[in-house]
């Protein structure tokens, strides 16, 4: 089973589509962050809480995130 939780304000990092595509984590359901998302072309990204971004409280549920593009193969050493 995969974790498939949905990527925060993905049109920020996939591009606005028009393909109905979601950005779900790919990753087991229990692992730990990074999530791990790839889109149909192929294409890799990671993304996490952003625990020192100063704004957000810690019980929040719409924290803010960083995200960062993966290779192929380091999407491979995470899944």
């Amino acid at each position: 089973m995969t974790c498939g939780i949905i990527m925060p304000r993905q049109s920020d990092v996939v591009g606005h589509r028009g393909d109905c595509y979601l950005a779900e984590c790919i990753r087991n359901s229990d692992h730990l962050e990074p999530h791990v998302i790839r889109t149909p072309e192929g294409k890799f990204f990671a993304w996490e809480d952003d625990m020192e971004c100063g704004c957000c409280e810690p019980e929040e549920t719409e924290r803010c995130y960083i995200y960062w593009p993966l290779t192929s193969e380091e999407a491979q050493k995470l899944l």
